[in-house]
């Protein structure tokens, strides 16, 4: 099967032969759609792969997965066939927790081809859980958390019977975030740029600079005068992020985008 083919991963412009692939991991309810137009801002021999979990897009009939081990035991076989060239990873928020442990579980099994990791919006995993407990709540209080994080369409906040379709989904990947515990002692060996955005009243800079504890390589930060969802807000100051971190730490053969 081609990635292509594959129900797990969505390329909206496949490469013939990339010399790179960017893999990249959506928020907690989010989708591959975040990145479906991310190719445009980066060379055009760098294939962009958006990860699409169970439960959302063409998948939307399929349960959603709750438990960290058991996504990422999936993935480490979904993706592996995919990694016959240099790679990167990108993970937003839970992305960044499920991005950060599939390339710790890649490492272990002996994986050395990937270039960089990039962690957004993400407090470092090792720390423990400051903020409430979501997964639990009753629909009606879970839904007015998903107002107070913004994020969510106001459209589809108006609408019970689209809400009642979706809040699954969100809920089940906070399920993933919140009984996640940190396990082990090895450190990724990856050079990394941690992203945060400077109003995300639930996501310190403190916290996610923390991550340099579990990482060996050069750890760069960059702040995006956003809140919680500054990848869209700031899409284009990420993309450019991005573009100059790979075209760093990447191939030589990796060339700029056209003008």
């Amino acid at each position: 099967m081609t990635i292509y083919e594959n129900p797990w991963f969505q390329v909206s412009k496949p490469v013939s032969e990339p010399i790179m692939r960017l893999f990249c991991f959506p928020y907690a309810g989010g989708s591959a759609h975040i990145y479906h137009d991310w190719y445009k801002f980066l060379p055009p021999n760098i294939e962009v792969v958006g990860v699409q979990y169970p439960g959302r897009g063409m998948r939307f009939s399929e349960p959603p997965i709750t438990s960290c081990e058991k996504m990422l035991t999936i993935l480490l076989t979904q993706i592996q066939p995919y990694l016959d060239r240099p790679f990167s990873f990108f993970g937003h928020s839970n992305g960044g927790l499920i991005s950060f442990e599939l390339a710790r579980a890649l490492q272990r099994n002996g994986v050395q081809s990937q270039c960089y990791q990039f962690i957004s919006g993400k407090r470092a995993i090792h720390l423990p859980h400051k903020n409430k407990i979501l997964h639990r709540l009753s629909e009606h209080d879970f839904v007015n958390e998903l107002v107070e994080l913004g994020g969510t369409p106001e459209e589809m906040l108006r609408d019970p019977e689209v809400m009642a379709l979706f809040t699954p989904v969100i809920r089940a990947d906070f399920t993933i975030s919140e009984t996640f515990t940190f396990q082990g002692t090895e450190k990724l060996h990856c050079n990394t740029s941690l992203l945060y955005g400077t109003q995300d009243k639930d996501i310190p800079s403190a916290d996610v600079l923390r991550w340099q504890e579990l990482i060996v390589g050069d750890v760069d930060s960059q702040a995006f005068d956003g809140h919680h969802f500054f990848i869209n807000s700031h899409k284009q100051d990420v993309l450019a992020l991005v573009n100059e971190r790979l075209l760093l730490h990447s191939p030589n053969s990796i060339h700029k985008p056209a003008a």
